[in-house]
């Protein structure tokens, strides 16, 4: 096991039994938020962990996994079970994270869910990844590969996000800034496979990349955490 790694499966629509095993590949840690344990179970994997008040998880689930630890934590109003889990992490010694089961379905439990990428953003590197998407948090500087022709996009999460410079993409930002329902930075392309992303201050900004089409490989992670 890569002991400072972890993919975490929350509780929203499952991720595909291909990409779950294409991410457990890697030899990280696999944790579970409450009920994403189900979503694990029926795709045929066991967990180090299950974190939460444990009220979604089926009772055939809790007797199939008796080397699972199973951490409940008492529910309240202060935070949801993805929180919960990515607390354990930190704990536990987990520094970079792949999140997936946490968009699609209910979109205000998906907004909240990309809202914890800047509220964890000085303790773990975390990314989010479904069957159509890659999704992490742009600080500084971020700089990776990509094949020409992938379609990306840069969305302001919360605000303003100001001093924007791109490199390698097919309509680029020189010091520039993006605000929500004004100015977006959706759908643009790779042309040149070395990608430099810098952002000088403002609000959190999401880097989305689509994996349909080009498609984005599942090591494009490596270079995003």
């Amino acid at each position: 096991m890569k002991a400072d790694r972890a993919i975490v499966v929350g509780n929203g629509p499952a991720p595909s039994e291909t990409l779950l095993a294409g991410l457990l590949s890697t030899g990280a840690s696999l944790l579970c938020a409450d009920g994403g344990a189900n979503t694990v179970h029926e795709l045929g994997h066991v967990p180090q962990a299950v974190v939460g008040d444990l009220d979604s998880v089926d009772a055939d689930v809790r007797g199939a996994w008796p080397q699972t630890d199973w951490v409940c934590v008492d529910a309240d109003d202060t935070g949801t079970d993805l929180q919960k889990v990515l607390r354990y992490a930190v704990e536990v010694g987990i520094r970079r994270a792949v999140l997936t089961g946490v968009t699609g379905g209910r979109t205000d439990h998906t907004l909240w869910n990309l809202s914890l990428l800047p509220a964890f953003a000085d303790q773990l590197g975390l990314c989010v990844i479904d069957d159509h998407c890659l999704i992490r948090l742009v600080q500084g500087v971020v700089a990776f590969e990509a094949p020409k022709g992938l379609k990306l996009s840069l969305c302001p999460l919360a605000g303003p996000v100001e001093g924007i410079s791109t490199r390698g993409l097919r309509w680029p930002l020189r010091n520039e800034s993006l605000v929500g329902g004004q100015r977006d930075g959706i759908s643009n392309e790779v042309v040149d496979e070395q990608i430099e992303i810098r952002v000088a201050g403002g609000q959190p900004l999401l880097l989305i990349i689509q994996r349909e089409g080009v498609g984005a490989d599942l090591g494009l992670i490596d270079g995003l955490l």
